[in-house]
């Protein structure tokens, strides 16, 4: 078995892979090769900063300029959304979204951009994309720890409601690693998967409710099936709703909304076990 570089950060004592490998459960790998994934998670992580002056503190700043921009054009100059502490109510949002986001967008080349590795060396692909949502979740904690102060100092009645938004980190985990997984798998066999996400992105931001309440939407009330469609067709609208409840306005998320994110979870991850498989023995020639 061919010795992986320093760079990698992974090593051929660190695969421990029988001769003839069989496939195992897509899942199951993760806490069967933790020391591995451990390795390319941290090599993931340095690569993402590596040069940077800011390192982590890039995390914020993104979702702060945008809040910037939506507080000035949607509460301050149009006026077209009436919430207080408004800011704060687009950073809660940004938090679901940017994890979200910053997977897709990653895992599109998280096996294409380690061809090499894959081509030279038999181990569980699937850990790639798991390193590349194990990253972006470090990013979205980060966050997390700026802003739930932030919302218990300016919104006293999330004091009793922001331990019900922990929960649903495990759904919205496992929803961007059914994504992360099928996109990476995908793109290797598709190369313009990687232009098409980058081109749906920007109209999937606009119609989640991230600087936006849903429910404020002028005219959403004249055209019920179009609203029923565009909240339960976007798998991210539930997620954010159900996190940004407890966190921001101090209420339970609506159950409708925490049954949805545990279901799609499941089903998505599921989908893209069967995806993974289908494709998996496939990889290394098509890279």
């Amino acid at each position: 078995m061919p010795v992986l570089g320093r760079e990698s950060g992974v090593t051929s004592t660190t695969i421990r892979t029988p001769l003839h490998w069989q496939p195992v459960n897509v899942y199951v790998d993760l806490f069967r090769y933790n020391d591995l994934l451990l390795n390319l998670f941290r090599r993931e992580l340095r690569v993402k900063y590596r040069g940077s002056m800011l390192g982590l503190a890039w995390t914020l700043i993104n979702p702060l300029v945008l809040m910037a921009v939506y507080t000035i054009v949607f509460s301050v100059l149009w006026k077209a959304v009436s919430v207080k502490y408004y800011p704060l109510f687009v950073l809660n949002g940004l938090l679901t979204w940017m994890f979200f986001q910053g997977t897709l967008q990653m895992s599109c080349t998280s096996l294409l951009g380690q061809a090499n590795l894959v081509k030279q060396v038999r181990f569980p692909r699937q850990l790639l994309p798991f390193s590349v949502v194990a990253t972006n979740a470090v990013t979205m904690l980060v966050m997390l720890g700026v802003i739930l102060p932030l919302n218990l100092i300016f919104v006293p009645a999330t004091r009793t409601t922001f331990w019900a938004a922990l929960p649903l980190l495990i759904p919205l985990a496992g929803l961007v690693t059914a994504f992360a997984i099928i996109l990476a798998s995908v793109t290797v066999m598709f190369r313009d998967v990687e232009h098409l996400i980058s081109t749906v992105l920007l109209p999937w931001f606009i119609l989640t409710p991230i600087f936006y309440k849903f429910d404020q939407l002028p005219g959403i009330e004249f055209h019920p099936t179009i609203a029923h469609v565009l909240y339960w067709g976007n798998v991210v609208t539930p997620f954010v709703d159900a996190i940004r409840d407890p966190l921001f306005f101090g209420e339970l998320p609506r159950f409708s909304n925490v049954v949805y994110a545990f279901g799609v979870a499941a089903g998505a991850l599921a989908v893209a076990a069967l995806v993974f498989r289908r494709v998996d023995d496939q990889l290394a020639a098509q890279l």
